[in-house]
């Protein structure tokens, strides 16, 4: 039977076991399948060699002389908190289970391992997990130092509000950033120094991504405060997700709600329009909810484009607003397309309905590119004198 390849060919994996018949058969069979591999006979050693040179993942049995895997893993929990330990026993016992999980182990394997892809599936379930708690460290430092500075800022507006607006901009997120095959790019082009217009996207777990394009009425430092809001907000819950499995962000129509009542209890006294979606990698699908976002976001895919979306209020106007989730099927080959409000203040057609039928018709390609759509609008992106903010957010695959 064909081994199953680690996610990351250079993953290192750390086998503890005193038992050197066993410990070398899973080191030959995980070397074979693409892991990095070292030995340790003894928790005193193993302790040693992740201080020194900490894994990716640690193997541990239960049973060893001189310190049982339980030591080792009270140790590992304490100096190595978000370093996955599976570990392996003969004994079977469900005291052990618990005990182990309780002590920290990420997983737990019965030994003799007669089909070893039940142990590499364990391992790809850990690593994963270990890469989304890494993920998550990182988005929230760098939300925080962000926020510090943009605070900071803001505070000195009056002084410096082109620093304020840089510090806003340092918020984004990177623009072609690529989630497994799905790209996303945008271009915010505020009218004035700080803008009330928002983009994110993130990967909420190994299957699901979520993105939004907020719109807050207004321009200037109140406007520009609620989009540090709603980015702290959604980065608590993305976090909240993460660390306590709280699924909430995998459902448009619950964030949006809750978003809205948010806003209401703060007094923000702003409104948002807003779409927030989530991309289901291998189901190709796309569940969606919207709060007044307008124009509708335009899904291009098989040589053709269409409008998706419905009325509904903005979030932080109505306590009863509701935004049902939709969800529709997406092909191989696709590129969603969202636009604030502000694109229809520059556009010469003299109706609204005119209007939204030349946006569509210029969406004629799968190779979408928006500095070719912003240019085709006739729109400068040095313009320091449009009417509102506009911002394109495109994402394809």
């Amino acid at each position: 039977m064909a081994n199953s390849m680690p996610q990351n060919p250079q993953t290192t994996l750390l086998i503890v076991d005193d038992d050197l018949a066993v410990r070398e058969s899973m080191a030959a069979w995980l070397e074979v399948s693409g892991y990095t591999v070292f030995q340790a006979t003894d928790g005193i050693s193993a302790i040693e060699h992740c201080r020194l040179n900490p894994p990716e993942l640690m193997l541990c049995d239960l049973q060893m002389p001189n310190m049982n895997g339980l030591q080792v893993l009270a140790i590992m929990a304490k100096e190595f908190p978000n370093l996955p330990v599976i570990m392996l026993s003969g004994q079977g016992e469900m005291s052990d289970v618990i005990q182990s999980l309780k002590l920290g182990a990420w997983d737990y394997v019965t030994k003799p391992i007669i089909d070893i892809e039940i142990l590499e599936r364990a391992m790809q379930r850990c690593l994963e997990r270990a890469k989304l708690i890494q993920e998550n460290c990182a988005y929230q430092r760098n939300l925080e130092a962000a926020n510090v500075k943009l605070q900071q800022a803001l505070e000195h507006m009056s002084a410096d509000e082109q620093a304020g607006r840089e510090l806003q901009f340092q918020m984004l997120p990177k623009n072609g950033a690529q989630f497994d095959q799905l790209q996303f790019f945008y271009r915010l082009l505020s009218s004035s120094t700080l803008s009330g217009d928002f983009v994110d996207y993130f990967r909420i777990d190994g299957n699901h991504i979520g993105f939004y394009l907020a719109d807050v009425a207004g321009h200037g430092i109140p406007s520009a405060l609620v989009t540090v809001i709603l980015k702290n907000t959604m980065g608590r819950f993305l976090n909240d997700c993460w660390q306590q499995g709280d699924h909430l962000l995998l459902d448009p129509q619950q964030t949006l709600s809750r978003l809205n009542n948010l806003f209401l209890e703060g007094g923000l006294h702003k409104h948002v329009a807003m779409f927030y979606g989530v991309i289901a990698l291998t189901e190709n699908k796309l569940t969606y909810s919207s709060a007044g976002h307008f124009p509708h976001a335009i899904l291009f895919e098989q040589g053709s484009a269409r409008y998706e979306g419905y009325k509904s209020p903005p979030a932080g106007l109505f306590s009863q607003a509701n935004y049902p989730s939709h969800e529709c099927a997406l092909h191989e080959r696709f590129a969603l397309l969202l636009i604030s409000d502000g694109i229809f203040e520059i556009m010469s057609q003299p109706s609204l309905l005119e209007k939204e039928a030349a946006l569509l018709a210029m969406i004629d390609s799968e190779g979408l590119n928006l500095d070719d759509l912003i240019q085709t609008l006739g729109i400068s992106i040095e313009s320091s004198d449009l009417p509102d903010d506009i911002t394109f957010l495109l994402l394809q695959r």
